[in-house]
């Protein structure tokens, strides 16, 4: 088992411990793409969305796919080396070849890495500001990250804790990391526009009907946001961590909108990996 300051980590790279060469690859290539999801006692929530977003991504990035079973397969094999109760990272990635080539042809990698948990536990309410930035090909969990980064880096030189991207029509569209949730007293509002459709957002909307509570998809502007009683930050290591302003916008957060969230969330089911 691998081992940094922050604890733990494990890693393997098609059910192997990683060589040389492909952690070079995976350091000076970046195209590829990943999912990350807690696990606890070898379960999941909503693993097979993550399985589908990774079998998505592989046939649209390489025109070709690991398959979920061997994907599945992979991270039961790791979890068998660590603890039961850990954040799991899933990467694909091309092991050789030019990748500037389009073709099936394409020896496709599964990383599979293992970290200390998140406890699921929101933090303080989160100041969060704006910024001008819309993610390449939005829609995936793509491996190039430098533009989200800068953005978090910018807004806590500002003393912000994260950023929010706005594009360049002026919609408001999702966090660094997050997608953000609204609650107006009866109906969560997931902004509308290019950004990943997270599978924390899918799980929880699931939830939120299951107890009865609207959800809907729309586009969101600045001038919207003092309408929302509530503004949340949805991920894999919380589903819904309190925002409390958005530049100038400060919101109440009432305690009951965050008992109906986690009432929602504790309605989604665990899966066996």
């Amino acid at each position: 088992m691998l081992a940094y300051s922050a604890g733990m980590l494990y890693v393997e790279i098609n059910g192997a411990a990683p060589s040389i060469a492909d952690l070079h690859r995976v350091a000076v290539v970046n195209y590829g793409h990943f999912t990350s999801m807690q696990v606890r006692e070898n379960r999941v929530r909503g693993l097979d969305l993550h399985l589908r977003r990774l079998d998505d991504a592989s046939k649209e990035l390489f025109t070709a796919t690991p398959g979920t079973d061997r994907v599945r397969s992979l991270l039961r094999q790791a979890l068998d080396h660590g603890p039961g109760d850990v954040s799991a990272r899933i990467s694909v990635f091309a092991r050789s070849g030019d990748i500037s080539v389009p073709t099936p042809d394409v020896d496709l990698a599964v990383m599979v890495s293992l970290s200390d948990p998140v406890p699921e536990t929101p933090q303080t309410p989160w100041s969060v500001c704006s910024i001008p930035y819309l993610r390449e090909s939005a829609h995936l969990k793509h491996a190039a990250t430098m533009g989200l980064i800068r953005a978090r880096r910018a807004a806590r030189s500002q003393g912000f804790d994260d950023a929010v991207f706005i594009g360049p029509d002026g919609l408001i569209l999702e966090g660094s990391i997050w997608n953000l949730g609204l609650w107006d007293g009866e109906t969560v509002t997931w902004p509308q526009g290019p950004k990943l459709p997270g599978v924390t957002e899918q799980l929880l909307t699931m939830g939120l009907h299951r107890i009865g509570v609207r959800t809907r998809t729309r586009p969101v502007v600045a001038q919207d946001l003092a309408h929302y009683q509530a503004a949340f930050a949805s991920y894999s290591w919380c589903p819904a961590q309190p925002l409390a302003s958005l530049d100038d916008v400060s919101f109440a957060n009432p305690p009951a909108a965050f008992t109906m969230l986690e009432k929602a969330w504790d309605s989604v089911p665990w899966e066996t990996v």
